[in-house]
C-alpha cells in the first residue's frame, strides 16, 4: 500500500512541477539527441520455458541423468532407495519468473516530433517448476513413495530494438505522450539447465557429446552453446515527463512479438515489459 501512495505522490509532484513551467520553444521539449538508461520488468512468454521441462523430445532430457548408471546409483544412495527410482511426472507448469530489465538507448528526434532510436536491454531469466520421483515401486499393500524436486533453467537475453517513434503535443508541454515501434532482435543464451535430488545437482546439458559420464575416466568435456538470434517486432506507448530542458522521465509499456532461438521452440510468441527511462536530451550538442 505504501508503494501506491508513493507513486501517487510522485505523479502529483510531476504535475505540480509541470504547471509551473512555461517553455515556448518546441526544442525544449524534445531534444534532437536523447541518450539514456532503461529500467523495467520483463514478462516473457511461458511457451519458450517448455524448453527446460526435461521431456524426451527436448534437446536437454531428464533421462540424460537417470540413464547414466553411475549417476543413477548415486541418486539411489542419496535417496536411501532399496530397489529402484524412476521419474514419475515431468513438469507441467514450467514458466519464467518476471525478470529485471536494464539497458541503454539512443534516439534522434526531428522538429516534427518524429524520431528513430536504437536500444539494448538485458535480462537474466529463470524458468522453474518441479518433477516427481517414485522411490521403490508400489508393491501390493504399500503406498508409493513419491518425492518432489526442482528443475530449472537460466538464460540471458538481450533485446535489441530499432524503432520509429512519434511524440504528441499536449496543452501542457511538460507531458508528452509517445508511441514507438519497429524491429526487435533477441539474442538468447542458455547459461544452465539443472535438476536437484536432495543435496545432489545435475546438469541436463550433455557436455560429453557422444559419450557419457564415467567417474575417474579421462574424458573430454565441451562447452555447449544453446541459443541464438531471433527476429520479431515490438511496439510501445508511454508518456515523456520533460522535467527540464535536458532531463526527462519516461514511463511506458512495451509489447513484443518475438522469436526466441531455443531448439524446438523457436517460434513467434508475445512478451511484455513495463519500463521507465531516464533521458538526457541534446547530450551531444551540449558538448559542441
Amino acid at each position: 500500500m505504501k508503494y501506491i501512495f508513493s507513486l501517487i505522490f510522485i505523479i502529483n509532484t510531476i504535475f505540480l512541477f509541470a504547471q509551473d513551467k512555461d517553455y515556448t520553444n518546441d526544442k525544449d521539449f524534445v531534444g534532437r539527441w536523447d541518450l539514456g538508461l532503461n529500467f523495467g520488468v520483463y514478462l516473457p512468454s511461458k511457451y519458450h520455458a517448455k524448453f527446460y521441462d526435461g521431456s524426451e523430445e527436448n534437446e536437454n532430457k531428464i533421462s540424460y541423468v537417470f540413464g547414466n548408471k553411475y549417476w543413477y546409483e548415486d541418486i539411489k544412495r542419496e535417496l536411501n532407495a532399496s530397489d529402484t527410482v524412476f521419474v514419475r511426472e515431468l513438469p507441467t507448469n514450467m514458466r519464467y519468473n518476471a525478470a529485471f530489465q536494464v539497458g541503454i538507448y539512443l534516439r534522434r528526434t526531428f522538429d516534427n516530433y518524429i524520431g528513430f532510436s536504437l536500444q539494448f536491454d538485458y535480462s537474466k531469466l529463470t524458468a522453474a517448476d518441479v518433477y516427481t520421483l517414485e522411490v521403490d515401486p508400489n508393491y501390493i499393500g504399500s503406498e508409493p513413495d513419491i518425492r518432489i524436486y526442482n528443475i530449472w533453467g537460466v538464460e540471458e537475453r538481450i533485446n535489441i530494438d530499432l524503432l520509429f517513434s512519434k511524440y504528441f503535443k499536449t496543452k501542457n508541454p511538460i507531458i508528452i505522450p509517445f508511441f514507438e515501434g519497429g524491429l526487435n532482435i533477441t539474442s538468447t543464451e542458455v547459461k544452465e539447465h539443472k535438476i536437484k535430488v536432495e543435496n545432489l545437482e545435475y546438469s541436463l546439458v550433455n557436455t560429453y557429446i557422444n559419450g557419457s559420464y564415467v567417474p575417474g575416466a579421462p574424458q573430454n568435456s565441451y562447452e555447449i552453446y544453446q541459443g541464438g538470434m531471433g527476429v520479431g517486432f515490438s511496439i510501445a506507448a508511454g508518456i515523456k515527463f520533460q522535467l527540464s530542458q535536458q532531463f526527462s522521465f519516461d514511463p511506458g509499456i512495451r509489447f513484443y512479438y518475438q522469436k526466441i532461438k531455443l531448439e524446438g521452440y523457436d517460434v513467434m510468441k508475445p512478451a511484455f515489459s513495463i519500463f521507465f527511462r531516464l533521458s538526457l536530451a541534446d547530450f551531444f550538442s551540449s558538448y559542441e
